[in-house]
């Protein structure tokens, strides 16, 4: 990664919780945002929330402008996701902000843990060590209740 050391997200945010897709509350959006942008994140940000999978697919897969496909089969999203540099070539960084997650943890808990364990598996997949090609993605899902407290709270 042209001598880019790795910075994890929960680095310049201390007090998310998770590893690869991690918890905030929607209240630190901004905090999240401006920290990711001030640690040389290019930030994507999935529009509006979703209660079912294919829906959250598809909003998830345009917000890192991935092919259509991505946005409808889970296999061509996973794809997708491991040629992340073929997408954004110009940034090393990449981080998904997920505003409004609890509407797919609340309407479909499945569709959220199965896309939220193909993000996570993109977080390893994509960063071998800072080879060319590697980038870091990680993904920050904004979530009220189910446990997750503002950075303030915590």
């Amino acid at each position: 990664m042209n001598g880019t050391a790795r910075v994890r997200v929960a680095t310049l945010v201390p007090g998310l919780a998770g590893r690869g897709v991690l918890l905030a509350a929607p209240d630190d959006a901004e905090r999240v945002r401006r920290a990711l942008v001030d640690g040389g994140f290019a930030v994507a940000e999935v529009a509006g929330p979703a209660a079912g999978l294919r829906e959250a697919q598809a909003a998830i897969a345009r917000a890192l402008r991935l092919p259509e496909t991505a946005g409808r089969n889970l296999d061509a999203l996973v794809d997708s996701l491991r040629d992340l540099a073929t997408w954004w070539p110009d940034d090393e960084r990449v981080a998904l902000l997920w505003p409004g997650a609890e509407e797919l943890v609340e309407g479909d808990l499945p569709g959220f843990l199965t896309l939220t364990e193909i993000l996570r598996a993109a977080t390893d997949d994509l960063w071998r060590g800072g080879g060319p090609g590697d980038r870091q993605f990680e993904t920050v899902a904004f979530v009220r209740r189910h446990g997750v407290r503002a950075l303030g709270d915590a």
